[in-house]
């Protein structure tokens, strides 16, 4: 983030999208589907599995391509934060 913009500016960009996230539960519903799906990676079954469970409307990560057949979209947290930019463009 640092790259495109000052840290104290990210990090207010990051601050002021915090209300729009939330981490999805993981419950005994979550680690079952996790066990049994074919994810290589068990943390990424738990988060996979949370966030089409509970109807997520994205899976914010690093690694998006782990999450590309997953019906809930995947993105970086640096889309993540463009995406709100650019809603706050059109809002003005």
């Amino acid at each position: 983030m640092g790259k495109r913009c000052s840290e104290p500016a990210a990090r207010k960009a990051v601050q002021r999208q915090t209300g729009l996230l939330s981490i999805g539960p993981l419950g005994c519903k979550e680690r079952l589907d996790a066990l049994l799906s074919n994810e290589a990676d068990f943390e990424d079954g738990l988060v996979r599995s949370s966030a089409e469970l509970n109807d997520a409307d994205s899976i914010i990560t690093r690694d998006t391509v782990v999450f590309a057949s997953s019906p809930v979209k995947s993105m970086t947290l640096r889309e993540f934060i463009a995406a709100g930019i650019e809603q706050a463009r059109h809002r003005r």
